[in-house]
């Protein structure tokens, strides 16, 4: 097949008038065809991330709660800025509370930042919904 004229091929292969004859045109068996069809539909999936904790990662958040991040990652639910951005306000909570973050914090932290609308998040948004008073922590600074 002459791949100069792809452009054509696919606006006349997505036409509601495509045939068994004009497919002989461009000289592609209908095996051909699909191989070909398969072929754009892998390139336009996304690769896999692959992510491991680092060691204070680790120390900061359960394997429950990664497990359960990774999950919604591989089931599209998230994507991989907000895979990232998750890790990095629940190691921000975990200096503030002095625990490990467990699935039920994540899950907390995942559905605030999907659900709030907000581009910008900071810790204390994160510490109020999870009903963390103020008054038990000590702010020294302004941290994002």
């Amino acid at each position: 097949m002459d791949y100069s004229g792809i452009e054509e091929f696919l606006e006349k292969l997505f036409s509601n008038s495509f045939t068994r004859k004009k497919l002989d045109k461009y000289e592609m068996s209908e095996k051909e065809l699909k191989v070909f069809m398969e072929g754009l539909v892998k390139s336009n999936e996304t690769k896999i991330y692959n992510r491991i904790l680092a060691e204070d990662e680790r120390r900061a958040i359960t394997p429950e709660a990664f497990g359960y991040l990774v999950e919604l990652l591989s089931l599209k639910s998230i994507d991989k800025n907000l895979f990232e951005n998750v890790i990095s306000l629940s190691m921000q909570l975990h200096v503030f509370l002095k625990r490990k973050i467990d699935k039920r914090m994540m899950d907390d932290i995942v559905n605030f930042l999907i659900f709030s609308g907000r581009g910008e998040v900071t810790i204390r948004d994160i510490l109020e919904i999870l009903f963390v008073q103020d008054s038990d922590l000590i702010f020294n600074e302004d941290i994002n």
